[in-house]
């Protein structure tokens, strides 16, 4: 069984026993096991976080590049039936990150039976669709004085198996906004009494189509209303409790800062006018996820070079999902690309969707060519194409 082979098998063991962000007990323990199976020269560190990483020594190289994976899921039902289909109710890899980490453990065995010319750092990450994971593994690429990080996504609505990739910003900066107005309950035929909080909360929604006109900004800034509780179902009683939460995004970092302030200026402004008082509240905090344009080059490169064919995105980015890799980039430069699944591959997110197992091999072969592994007959070298890149990195093939 080849590499390929036995991480495919290794995906779907995965997706059999997917486990929600910040609980990956299974998942986590099952990765250290395959890697301590399956690899001789390479050392893994594990310390008890929800994270964990293994590295390989290239002796004579002062080069240190890491590759990430995610390994947690949603709570999703898996919806379809396959062989390896979800042995927990509720809970499915509905965004393929059991194909990401079965990606890194094969570059893992490639790296360890092969070698590279490259120090090479293999992150295996918990927590990232609640933004947590990152914000603690990050500390992996100071510690190993990583020079340039990697991670790829699978995303439909691109060409089956093509590796898609953008200079500057990728993933927008992405938070969840919850705003508690408390008022005063009243009898409801005595308004008058009480402090309601549904007009303030009214005025706040119906300023946000102002404060997202795409004219106002450099980049696209969203902002999602997502939830909106008042009182209670009592036709007796007049509202004293409201909860507004929304979805913030924006191309930039900045701007996701002015969205909100702007949005927290406006609550309090009308909290004050009716007297009541106001709360906030942040979750799933995402930062922007910016690619650094040498190693969005160099993506193209190790492409170009494992004979894999390779599109430059618009701008701004089409994926308007987030992404804690943000995280590392705030640490050294690096690059989130993306393998496409197919222009009419069900979503991620969405119930039909399952990993396309042939992706592992293209994730693989970049991975390989991006931190140094020797394979022979694949393409183009790299040096060739990076003196090539610049002619092509804007053409869209």
């Amino acid at each position: 069984m080849d590499n390929v082979e036995l991480v495919t098998e290794l995906r779907h063991e995965l997706h059999a026993h997917p486990e929600l962000s910040n609980h990956e007990v299974w998942t986590r323990r099952r990765l250290i096991d395959f890697l301590h199976a399956h690899t001789r020269n390479l050392e893994i560190i594990d310390e008890g976080k929800g994270y964990f990483y293994a590295r390989y020594i290239c002796h004579g190289s002062s080069e240190t590049v890491a590759v990430r994976a995610d390994f947690d899921a949603l709570p999703i039902d898996e919806g379809i039936r396959m062989p390896w289909s979800s042995r927990n109710p509720g809970v499915s890899h509905k965004c393929g990150h059991d194909g990401h980490s079965a990606s890194l453990a094969g570059l893992a065995l490639e790296v360890d039976q092969k070698g590279a010319d490259k120090n090479v750092v293999f992150i295996f990450q918990d927590a990232e669709e609640v933004g947590d994971g990152a914000r603690v593994a990050c500390e992996v690429i100071e510690r190993e004085r990583v020079d340039e990080v990697y991670a790829f996504h699978n995303w439909s609505r691109m060409e089956a198996g093509t590796v898609n990739v953008i200079d500057g910003p990728t993933m927008p900066a992405s938070r969840g906004l919850a705003i508690a107005f408390h008022g005063k309950t009243s009898h409801a035929a005595e308004p008058e009494n009480g402090i309601n909080p549904a007009f303030a909360i009214a005025k706040v929604v119906d300023a946000v189509p102002g404060l997202t006109r795409p004219e106002d900004h450099k980049g696209y800034v969203m902002c999602t209303i997502v939830q909106v509780d008042v009182g209670s179902a009592n036709f007796g009683v007049n509202a004293g409790e409201g909860r507004l939460l929304m979805t913030l995004r924006a191309q930039y970092e900045e701007e996701i800062d002015e969205l909100q302030a702007a949005l927290e200026s406006l609550a309090r402004e009308h909290a004050a006018e009716a007297g009541m008082a106001v709360e906030f509240e942040l979750s799933d905090v995402f930062p922007a996820t910016i690619n650094a344009k040498q190693c969005a080059d160099a993506v193209r490169a190790a492409a170009e070079a494992a004979g894999v064919a390779w599109h430059t995105l618009p701008d701004p980015s089409p994926v308007r999902a987030s992404e804690d890799f943000g995280y590392y980039q705030q640490k050294a430069p690096g690059c989130m690309f993306y393998i496409g699944n197919g222009f009419d591959y069900p979503d991620v997110h969405t119930t039909p969707y399952d990993f396309p197992d042939a992706n592992i091999a293209v994730a693989m072969k970049v991975f390989s060519r991006l931190v140094g592994v020797k394979q022979e007959g694949e393409g183009a070298s790299a040096a060739a194409v990076e003196e090539m890149a610049p002619s092509v990195t804007s053409i869209r093939r």
